[in-house]
This record gives C-alpha cells, sequence and structure tokens, in this order.
C-alpha cells in the first residue's frame, strides 16, 4: 500500500483514526469545519479537500524552490518563507512554532491554498497552515475530534 511506504519513508506511524479515514475517502467529498467556532457559530466552515493515497504522493512544484509529495508540500512554502525573513519560527495562537516542527507536518487536505496537516510532535493534533501568512492554527487535538466537528459537504 501507498500509505504504508509513505510511513516507512516519514519514519512514523500515522494514528488509527486517520488511517480510518483514509481508507474510506470518496475522491471529491470535502469535509467543512469552522476553526472560529467562537466568532460564528453559524457559519458551516471552510470545505477541506481530503487527499487519497494516490494524491499524498502526487509531486507539488513550486518554480524555483523545488518539488515534493502532495503530504510534504509546507516544505515548498517554508523554503519561500525562508527566504523572507531571518526567522527560524513561525507564529501561531500557541504561541511560536519551530519551522523545522512545521516542516515535518502530514498535509492531508488542502482548501484555496491552506494545508490541513497533522503535527507528529504534539500526538498527530491537526493544525493549518495559512500559505497566506506562513502561520499555523491548531484546530483540533485528533482528526477523530475534527471531524466529529466536521460536516460533509
Amino acid at each position: 500500500m501507498i500509505i504504508d511506504k509513505i510511513q516507512a519513508e516519514r519514519g512514523f506511524t500515522l494514528p488509527d483514526d486517520y488511517l480510518e479515514l483514509l481508507s474510506n475517502i470518496d475522491a471529491g467529498e470535502d469535509y467543512c469545519f469552522n476553526e472560529y467556532p467562537d466568532e460564528d457559530p453559524d457559519f458551516e466552515g471552510r470545505c477541506w479537500e481530503f487527499l487519497g493515497e494516490g494524491l499524498l504522493v502526487e509531486n507539488i512544484e513550486m518554480s524555483g524552490v523545488g518539488n515534493v509529495p502532495a503530504h510534504k508540500q509546507i516544505e515548498l512554502y517554508l523554503k519561500c518563507y525562508q527566504e523572507f525573513t531571518s526567522s527560524n519560527m513561525v507564529s501561531s495562537s500557541n504561541g511560536n512554532i519551530p519551522l523545522e516542527r512545521v516542516s515535518n507536518g502530514f498535509v492531508v487536505a488542502e482548501e484555496n491554498g491552506d494545508l490541513l496537516y497533522l503535527d507528529p510532535q504534539d500526538d498527530f493534533s491537526v493544525w493549518i497552515f495559512h500559505h497566506d501568512g506562513s502561520d499555523v492554527m491548531k484546530v483540533s487535538n485528533t482528526i477523530s475530534d475534527w471531524l466529529a466537528r466536521a460536516t460533509i459537504a
């Protein structure tokens, strides 16, 4: 299986709840999630397109930056970010996070250029990488908790 090869390459085992989701993803099925429920509780949220196994290994290329499989595409954005800053951190609602930690994130979904990823250094909690500001936001402790708050579009 593709996911087994990815896990071996990355040196970690993805959580069972994510692997179950991955095995049941239907092509074109989006999950809407409101990352600001306290500010706008009636908003259904942004609709995230999850990457199936085949898409996880699809080559993502940024001109002048390089190319990587989709599950690692945060690396490309952070290379761009590093061209414009001397900081080795990105900002988050939980304080500054080291670039190396964010770069190791496992991308699971996309929405309008932003990336939903799992953080292996935080028990695979769910985070959003905002590509415009190169900042991150923790939105759930587990993919199961994230899914419990999401709706299928």
